[in-house]
C-alpha cells in the first residue's frame, strides 16, 4: 500500500484505500468470564492481525497522534514498521521517546490522546494503536537484545519515589552512565504502577521486568524509607550530586461527610491496594481486604472510579452474588474525566452509572455499619476554574439509598511530607511542587522534580514524559 523514496523520505501512500481496510478488533475477554477474577481483560494481537491493522493508518502529513501522545512518540513511523512485519524496529521506535511503552499501552486513556485524534477514528474505528504498541512491546521484551550497561561517569542522583516519574528519570540518568539510587517509602516501587492500578489493565509481572531491568542497568532501591522524616532531604544533597523528587499523589483527598469513618466506607486506596498487592508488600495500615457487601456505591468520576466499580463487581461475583454496583456521579457523562472505553467495559460488567447525584451523609445500621447513604441530586450551573460546569445542589431533592459498601474516589493530594519538613522548597497552593516546566528545576540548586508531585494527580504518561524531561536536565547539570 505504501512505498518510502529512499533519497528524500518521502512517503506514497493510497490513503482512500487504506480508508476501506477492515479494521481488527483487538481481542478482549467477555464480560461473564472476566468478572470472575483479576486477569488480563485485552489480549494481544497475533502478528498477522497487528499488521493488518498498523497498514490502516493512514500515515497523515499532519501527524495529529504524534501532537496528541505525552511522549510524542513517531507513530506513524511504528505503524509502518508494524505493518512490514518489523517488530524490533518499530519497539525501539517506541522505546526512543518513552521510557514506559509496555506500561502506557495498558493503562492509558488512548481514546482520549493518540487513537481519539485519529483520522480513522473521525470517520468510524480509529487505528487501535495502544493494542499495536502493547504488541511489539510485549514481542520486545521476549525477543529483544540484552541490557547493556554504558560507561560510568562517576556522578550520582538519588531519587525520591519510585512512581512513573522516578523509574523513568532513573531509566534515561543510568543510559547515560550515572549512578541512581531511588528511594521509596513504600516496600516495593512502582508507586501507582503496583499499588493502585489493577491486574486486570496492568499485570504486575510487566512492572517486575520494569524494576529488573533497571537493577541491571545498575540501579539502587532503597524501601520503607520517607525522605524528609527518616532521611533529610538535605543530606540526600550533601551525598548526591543531584536529586530528583517523584514523591506522587497519593493521598486520599480528604471530604467532609458524616459518617465518612464508618465500617463500609472506605477511600480509593484503601479499597483497591489490599485486592491487589500481596500481603508481604502492602504497608502496614492497609492489610485487611476490603468487606464488599451485596449493595456497593462507588463515588467519584475519574479512572480510579472505574477501578474500584470494576473491581467491586469481581468482589461480588467470587462471593457468588449478582453484582449490584452502581457509580455516582455529581456531574454528567458530558464531564467526566475517565476513558469513555473503560466506561464502556464497566457497563458491559454490569454496573450501573447515576449521574447528577452527590453523598451528603452515610448511616449506621444495628450492628453500627455502614446502612444507608443520603442522596443529593445535582444540576450543573455555571464552569468553574477546570472549566466543566459546576455541580449545583437543588434545594430539597435529597433520597436514601440503601448501600452496604461506600467507596470515596474523589481525587488525590500530593505528599504534604516534603513540604511540611522542607520549607525553603517552594510549592503551590494545595502542595505541588513549583518546577520550571522546561527542565523539572525546582528552587533549590541540583534538585529537581516532576509527575504527580508537579502536576498533581494525572496520567502515568505524562508522568514519565516529565521524568524523561528532567533527567535530560539533570545530566546537562552533572556535565557541566
Amino acid at each position: 500500500m505504501s512505498s518510502a523514496n529512499p533519497d528524500s523520505g518521502a512517503v506514497k501512500v493510497d490513503r482512500k484505500a487504506k480508508a476501506k481496510l477492515p479494521p481488527q478488533e483487538v481481542p478482549i475477554r467477555p464480560p461473564e468470564a472476566r468478572v470472575q477474577d483479576f486477569a488480563a481483560v485485552k489480549l494481544s494481537f497475533d502478528e498477522q492481525s497487528a499488521m493488518a491493522e498498523a497498514e490502516r493508518c493512514l500515515l497523515c502529513p499532519k501527524e495529529a497522534c504524534v501532537v496528541a501522545c505525552p511522549f510524542h512518540n513517531d507513530i506513524p513511523s511504528a505503524m509502518q514498521l508494524i505493518a512490514e512485519g518489523k517488530f524490533l524496529d518499530a519497539a525501539a521506535i517506541y522505546q526512543e521517546t518513552s521510557t514506559m511503552p509496555d506500561i502506557c499501552s495498558r493503562v492509558c486513556p488512548q481514546d482520549n490522546l493518540c487513537e481519539g485524534a485519529c483520522v480513522l477514528d473521525k470517520r468510524g474505528q480509529g487505528v487501535a494503536l495502544g493494542a499495536l504498541e502493547r504488541f511489539v512491546t510485549d514481542y520486545a521484551r521476549v525477543h529483544g537484545p540484552g541490557v547493556e550497561r554504558p560507561p560510568s561517569t562517576g556522578k550520582r542522583v538519588a531519587v525520591v519515589g519510585a512512581g512513573p516519574a522516578g523509574l523513568s528519570v532513573a531509566q534515561r540518568l543510568l543510559e547515560k552512565g550515572h549512578a541512581v539510587t531511588l528511594y521509596d517509602a513504600l516496600p516495593s516501587a512502582g508507586g501507582w504502577l503496583t499499588y493502585a492500578i489493577p491486574t486486570y489493565k496492568l499485570p504486575r509481572e510487566i512492572v517486575h521486568d520494569k524494576i529488573t531491568f533497571l537493577e541491571k542497568l545498575g540501579a539502587e532501591f532503597v524501601y520503607n524509607t520517607r525522605i524528609g522524616e527518616d532521611i533529610p532531604l538535605q543530606k540526600l544533597r550533601d551525598d548526591f550530586d543531584a536529586v530528583f523528587l517523584g514523591v506522587g499523589a497519593m493521598i486520599d483527598a480528604k471530604v467532609r461527610i458524616e459518617g465518612r469513618k464508618l465500617p463500609g466506607v472506605y477511600a480509593g486506596t484503601n479499597f483497591l491496594l489490599p485486592v491487589y498487592v500481596p500481603d508481604h508488600l502492602r504497608p502496614p495500615d492497609m492489610m485487611e481486604l476490603p468487606q464488599v457487601g451485596r449493595r456497593v456505591a462507588v463515588f467519584g468520576g475519574g479512572d480510579t472510579a472505574m477501578d474500584c466499580v470494576r473491581t467491586a463487581v469481581r468482589l461480588q461475583t467470587q462471593q457468588g452474588w449478582k453484582p449490584d454496583v452502581r457509580l455516582i456521579y455529581r456531574r454528567t457523562d458530558q464531564e467526566m474525566p475517565a476513558s469513555h472505553k473503560e466506561r464502556e467495559l464497566a457497563i458491559e460488567e454490569g454496573v450501573e452509572f447515576i449521574y447528577l447525584e452527590a453523598p451528603t451523609e452515610f448511616f449506621a445500621g444495628p450492628d453500627g455499619k455502614l446502612q444507608s447513604v443520603e442522596i443529593q441530586r445535582m444540576e450543573l450551573g455555571e464552569p468553574d476554574d477546570s472549566g466543566r460546569r459546576r455541580p449545583v445542589p437543588i434545594e430539597g431533592d435529597t433520597y436514601t439509598l440503601e448501600i452496604d459498601t461506600a467507596v470515596l474516589a474523589l481525587g488525590y493530594w500530593p505528599d504534604p511530607l516534603m513540604s511540611e519538613h522542607e520549607p525553603e522548597l517552594e510549592t503551590k497552593k494545595w502542595g505541588e511542587i513549583a518546577v520550571d516546566e522546561e527542565t523539572g528545576a525546582t528552587n533549590l540548586e541540583g534538585v529537581y522534580s516532576g509527575g504527580d508531585a508537579v502536576r498533581g494527580p494525572f496520567l502515568v504518561s505524562h508522568a514519565a514524559h516529565d521524568g524523561i524531561l528532567a533527567a535530560n536536565a539533570i545530566h546537562e547539570y552533572l556535565m557541566a
